[in-house]
């Protein structure tokens, strides 16, 4: 008799955040190291309160060597999709699931600050 042992490992590393809106949007933002500490995200909406309801799966570009501005440029989309489909509407949670890997709470905050966010990110 043979033993099979399956193991899974990453890809590649990844930060992930779920963000919600005040009307009960949700966002998913995905984060991933590449290769050379190369960075690239994706955003999840999941939008099932507008006329248009729906998920999709949007790649933000272009590859960066900063993770930062991987998490700029994904809170400037959402901010731009919720301006687009409800101008009501606002980011009320940002939840870092698995800890800062590569954003840190305190660069998180300082970003969306400067967007004018008034609202500070969780972590765990």
């Amino acid at each position: 008799m043979t033993n099979t042992v399956l193991s899974i490992t990453p890809f590649r590393d990844i930060h992930g955040l779920n963000i919600s809106s005040k009307n009960g949007r949700n966002f998913i933002i995905d984060i991933y190291q590449g290769k050379e500490e190369n960075f690239d995200s994706e955003v999840t909406v999941l939008d099932n309160i507008s006329t248009s309801k729906g998920s999709w799966l949007y790649k933000m570009s272009p590859v960066s060597s900063s993770s930062s501005d991987n998490f700029k440029a994904s809170i400037e989309f959402i901010l731009k999709y919720l301006s687009s489909v409800d101008n009501t509407d606002s980011i009320s949670d940002i939840h870092n699931l698995c800890n800062c890997p590569f954003v840190s709470e305190v660069e998180q905050n300082n970003i969306l600050s400067k967007l004018g966010q008034k609202i500070n990110v969780r972590v765990n």
